[in-house]
């Protein structure tokens, strides 16, 4: 299965979906590359986790989190601005933050290689982590493997 059709159907459950805004918020994790991650993981696909990680940092600073900086900023009213027209533009950034997103999924895909045997989604994660320079989070990377473990069993059938 491609990446974003993968990413789209794990995210909407609710378990994934918590897990990977506590490593974003609490963490200062990249979704898209542990997404990836997880499912190089359950496709066996081998990576430069190290290259991955510096197209999402570069990626992260002057595209993923700026956009989500300004969709938060934009999300409780303001005095001055109408209110309708604040969320319809606040829709319109958080539209452009998610084609974002699929533009960096679909870079980090083509940066893997040819399906194999599955990988360890928690040894994949940690490596993960470990490549963006940021110290690994084992129990938040933990739970997110755990809330995804079905999928990935999905991915690799």
């Amino acid at each position: 299965m491609r990446l974003w059709q993968w990413a789209l159907e794990v995210y909407a459950r609710p378990s994934v979906a918590e897990a990977c805004l506590s490593l974003q918020d609490g963490h200062g994790q990249n979704v898209p590359y542990l997404l990836w991650a997880a499912w190089r993981a359950g496709e066996g696909r081998p990576a430069d986790a190290s290259a991955a990680a510096a197209l999402v940092k570069r990626w992260d600073a002057e595209v993923g989190a700026p956009l989500r900086g300004v969709r938060r900023a934009i999300k409780p009213a303001w005095p001055g601005v109408d209110d309708a027209t604040r969320v319809t533009f606040r829709e319109t950034v958080k539209s452009a933050e998610l084609d974002g997103e699929k533009v960096l999924m679909e870079s980090l895909e083509a940066m893997t290689g040819e399906p194999g045997p599955a990988l360890d989604v928690l040894a994949t994660l940690l490596e993960a982590a470990r490549a963006s320079g940021d110290p690994p989070r084992e129990a938040a990377l933990r739970a997110l493997a755990d809330a995804l473990s079905p999928s990935l069993s999905d991915v690799a059938s």
